[in-house]
């Protein structure tokens, strides 16, 4: 997957957060009779001030629709990460066998016979050096001063 599906992602991850706060506010808001309920505590009436006289209606509403929302921004979110993750983990397999693949030859090369035991002809050497093939060369001439 690109750069943009993962940004669409985490975009949707920070608006299921919102609509989250805003669920939670919208029911807090809401209140069962004139003294009750969290609705009091942030502002006495102000969702009857901004709202009118059909609050209730209104924010029963717009839990509705923040509710559903949030279920159907919880879904997509779900089969985005795992369409995602099914990528990332073919991905990752696709990688791990060819690293597997280039160690199993030099194990196999050890395996040969010839290699593990030693061979008698290398310990012994075959001939003996002649002194001419051992006696350093005669140094050169050196280069005359100009």
């Amino acid at each position: 997957m690109g750069g943009m599906s993962d940004f669409l992602l985490y975009a949707s991850v920070v608006a299921l957060f919102l609509v989250s706060i805003l669920v939670v506010l919208v029911i807090l808001m809401q209140r069962p009779s004139a003294n009750a309920g969290m609705g009091s505590a942030l502002g006495g009436g102000a969702a009857e001030t901004v709202f009118g006289g059909e609050s209730a209606n209104v924010l029963s509403k717009m839990t509705t629709a923040l509710t559903v929302i949030l279920f159907i921004l919880s879904f997509g979110l779900y089969l985005g990460f795992v369409a995602r993750e099914k990528t990332v983990t073919k991905a990752l397999a696709a990688d791990a066998t060819a690293p597997v693949a280039a160690p199993a030859t030099p194990t196999a090369a050890p395996k040969t016979p010839a290699a593990t035991t030693p061979a008698p002809a290398a310990a012994k050497p075959l001939s003996t050096p002649t002194p001419a093939a051992t006696a350093p060369a005669k140094p050169a001439a050196p280069a005359p001063a100009k």
